[in-house]
Order: C-alpha cells, then structure tokens, then sequence
C-alpha cells in the first residue's frame, strides 16, 4: 500500500510539470535557498534541512542534514490482545534505531517550465557518511507473582508475548545509547512549485541507500540482521531563496 501511495504521488507531480506551458528563461538568478520538510519513506519517517548554493539557474550545490527513523523489514507493532489497554509493540525488536544523514550533492533543472506558477522538473543526488544511534527498547511487563507491573529491557529469553503490555516511554534507554557509523547514497525526481519565486516548495520522490559497518541487531538474531537498508521516500519541503544583494 505504502509503495502504491508514492507511485501514485510520482505519477501526479510528473502530469502536473507537464501540463504547464514553457518559460524562455529565469529574470533573476539566486544567490542559494534554505529549506526544511519531512519524508515519509518504506523504512520510517524523518526530517530534513538543505542549503543550495546556485551555479546558474539550473544547477544547484546541494548539502543536507536527514535525521531519519529506520525500521526493521520483519518488523511489525501489534498490540497484546490478551491485555486491556496493551501499547502497540514489535515483539522480536531489541533496540530502536535512528540515522542521521550527511549529504553533499546537487540537484540540476532539466525542464524549462520554470514561469511563475509553473513546476519545475529535476532530479538531485546526494553522498556522505552517516551516523547511527542503537537504543535498546523497554517493555511493560506483569509480574505474575504479585500482579504488579514492571519496566525491563527487553529479553526475548525471559519477556515471553504474554506478560508484555506494551514499550515503555522512548526516553528509557536513552543512557544506553551505541553509536555506529556507515555511509548513505540518495537520488530523487524533483518537482518545484513556481520556480521563480522567492519561496522554495519541492516534493522529491525518490531511493536511498543506508549502509553501516556492521549488521544492526535490531531485531533478534532469528531475523536476519542487515548493514544494507534500501528504501523509497516522498519528501516535501518549504523554504526560502536568496539573492546576491
């Protein structure tokens, strides 16, 4: 379903771009631009923010900061049904895992639909190194000695799916935190609404590729652990450009 919505969104922005009558070319040539925006991706959810230096109007040097959530493919939250008012959790998940991204590139303008109230088409790249940080996950359990309830790290030697009610608060676990370091590779279709105004609005659907030193046990061994998370994104993003003056 996920990847249907993002085809679905691609298939949209491409019609739009098309459909706008052409430009003969840009009156004022921007100096650089800032933006932020979220992205929703088939690994998790995160957030960006991007410098652009311009090198003419159809080429732009492009850095990125990502700080993205990055998920398991075998992982899946479900609540105990066995529990009144049991917190959704993925049984088998020994620790959370978060990314945050470097990225050097740049993004290059290859329509000329560019006029005030038009989209302008593109494609942008993205490499650098990228650090991650491992928390261990938390569980709600029932003791059934005494029917009093419990926070613990989880064990799936001990934590049996019965007495789980839950995961506890993010914030446990946060002292426990590892880090561990990879790299990461981005492309994107780029699709930027009213390419001569000083706002900056962009939805980019595209791949990205997160790789690390070694497999993250994130999940148990059973699982299959990777060091390769390959993965589709929508992002969107707002912001501002600025000229020479």
């Amino acid at each position: 379903m996920r990847y249907s919505i993002l085809i679905l969104f691609f298939v949209a922005f491409v019609s739009i771009g098309l459909s706008q009558g052409a430009y003969e070319g840009p009156s004022l040539i921007y100096a650089h631009q800032l933006s932020g925006g979220a992205q929703l991706s088939t690994s998790g959810w995160g957030v960006q923010f991007n410098s652009g230096k311009y090198e003419g109007f159809f080429k732009i040097k492009t850095k990125s900061l990502e700080f993205v959530k990055i998920k398991h493919p075998k992982e899946f939250k479900l609540p105990n049904q066995g529990r009144d008012n049991s917190r959704r959790f993925a049984y088998g998940k020994l620790n959370a895992f978060q990314s945050l991204r470097f990225l050097c590139g740049a993004k290059k303008i290859v329509s000329n639909k560019i006029r005030h109230g038009a989209v302008a088409i593109g494609y942008k790249w993205g490499l650098g190194p990228n650090l991650g940080f491992l928390k261990p996950i938390y569980v709600e359990i029932s003791k059934s000695t005494d029917a009093s309830v419990a926070i613990e790290r989880y064990d799936p030697e001990i934590h049996d799916f019965n007495i789980i009610n839950g995961r506890a608060n993010f914030l446990r676990g946060l002292d426990e935190m590892k880090l561990t370091f990879g790299a990461v590779a981005k492309i994107a279709a780029t699709f930027e609404y009213s390419g001569e105004n000083e706002g900056v609005q962009q939805l980019e659907v595209g791949v990205v590729l997160d790789a690390f030193l070694n497999k993250l046990p994130i999940m148990i061994e059973e699982a299959n652990n990777q060091r390769f998370f390959p993965s589709i994104f929508i992002c969107y993003s707002v912001g501002k450009k600025y000229d020479k003056r």
